[in-house]
């Protein structure tokens, strides 16, 4: 039995958090880490989960995952390793639970979508609107808008992929801790107030997505791709270290995500009957594992031998990733949280054979799952409505509720955009399509 000890020295800690973007005094019952995790569950775009697809729109069964469902489990694994890891727990949680807020209904296919709509303002990714939820769209306390999560919870919500600016040669500056934050936090609020007066842009409108002057720098090493306006508004106001890995907390839920996808799109991908069991035997991990089950329960029911696979298949790749860090914990030797994120690599990782099988299984699942006619036929209609729908309310805003179009009726193209997109991209797969039938009448 996993019994937690004490945190590891890479581990983030609660008590010395780098801080909010606004000031609050400490809970007596809880971590900040904790608080976080509980602002995420309570926050309306956390409810929405329930009812947006991960991979099937909801006409197709109740049992196959949805993007809650899906978190939940992110955040179960994500938890795991970081126990094994020695690090904080809650902050694992946490980010697990707010990775997917940015995701548009209809799962891949409406994010496609929303992502071709908004080409020619500036671009969508999920990972920049989760940010917008947290820290701009949930507006539900008296003294700001978002839900003022901790610059951690904030780092390994945008960074949890890996860092999304080139590193400097440089080493990154210290950042400052929460009696400094307090004192920034205090500046800003004044600021905030004299530039409400004398007419000047407030923190929240420098925030909003408008198109800046100056071109953003470049995104992801890997992927070349440019930097969400947004995370570099944000990130200019309240800076997040781009450059350097997110912390080891971060990095589990990231490994979880990818682990929880695998075991559920099996899971959903056989009981759905788009593909057999023979057929993911073409995989050799999972024939391995196939076999074992076959040999130890003879004659077993095909869906219990389903449960079976899917649960030696999670466990295998939380294991290994489990053992791996470690080993990668001991060659890098981190002596502290900023340690483990200028590490120049991600520690939290599947070992090189695991690793293959992760993509073998990723390639089957692709062929035979989400480019299985079934489900392109469902995605083309999801991507029908989010087509027609942005230009509707881009054209007429007017058509969206008050609050909506109040906010874009005045807007120059590229902000008004970005408003209609906020708007969809918050649906729910079932009021997306209501919001078809209303707007197109059937």
């Amino acid at each position: 039995m996993a019994v937690r000890g004490p945190l590891a020295a890479y581990a983030s800690d609660a008590a010395r958090s780098r801080g909010r973007l606004y000031a609050e005094a400490p809970s007596p019952t809880r971590s900040e880490f904790q608080r976080d995790r509980d602002r995420i569950i309570h926050c309306t775009a956390f409810r929405r989960l329930a009812h947006k697809t991960q991979v099937f729109v909801p006409l197709d069964g109740d049992h196959f995952r949805t993007r809650l469902t899906h978190t939940i489990e992110v955040g179960q694994i994500a938890r795991a390793l970081a126990r094994a890891l020695r690090v904080d727990e809650d902050l694992a949680e946490a980010v697990a639970l707010a990775h997917d807020l940015g995701h548009t209904p209809f799962g891949h296919a409406g994010e496609g979508a929303l992502e071709a709509c908004m080409a020619p303002y500036g671009g969508f990714d999920h990972n920049a609107q989760a940010l917008r939820v947290v820290t701009l769209l949930e507006r539900r306390y008296a003294r700001y808008d978002g839900l003022d999560l901790t610059w951690e919870t904030l780092e390994g919500l945008v960074k949890h992929n890996g860092p999304l600016l080139k590193r400097d040669a440089d080493p990154d500056p210290s950042f400052p801790h929460p009696e400094e934050r307090a004192k920034l936090a205090s500046r800003r609020t004044r600021e905030r107030s004299d530039s409400e007066s004398d007419g000047s842009s407030s923190f929240e409108t420098r925030l909003s997505g408008a198109p800046q002057d100056e071109e953003p720098p470049i995104a992801g090493a890997a992927k070349g791709r440019p930097l969400s306006r947004y995370i570099a508004a944000f990130d200019a106001s309240f800076p997040l270290d781009l450059s350097t890995f997110a912390s080891i907390e971060a990095q589990a839920a990231a490994q979880a995500d990818d682990i929880a996808y695998i075991g559920h799109d099996i899971d959903d991908g056989l009981r759905a009957e788009l593909f057999s069991l023979d057929d993911i035997a073409r995989t050799p991990f999972i024939a391995g594992v196939l076999a074992r089950v076959r040999d130890e329960h003879p004659g077993l029911e095909r869906q219990r031998v389903i449960h079976e696979l899917v649960r030696r298949v999670i466990t295998a790749f939380v294991e290994d990733s489990i053992d791996e860090s470690l080993r990668r914990l001991a060659r890098i030797s981190p002596a502290s949280a900023d340690e483990a994120r200028r590490a120049g690599e991600a520690i939290v990782r599947l070992s090189p054979p695991m690793a293959e099988a992760e993509r073998d299984i990723k390639a089957f699942l692709f062929a035979n799952m989400y480019r299985h006619e079934k489900v392109l036929g469902v995605w083309e209609r999801a991507r029908d409505a989010i087509s027609r729908l942005f230009p509707a309310f881009f054209e007429n805003p007017e058509l969206m509720p008050p609050e909506w179009a109040a906010q874009a009726v005045a807007l120059e193209d590229a902000d008004r955009a970005v408003v209609v997109a906020d708007y969809i991209a918050g649906m729910t797969d079932r009021y997306a399509l209501n919001e078809v039938k209303r707007v197109f009448g059937g």
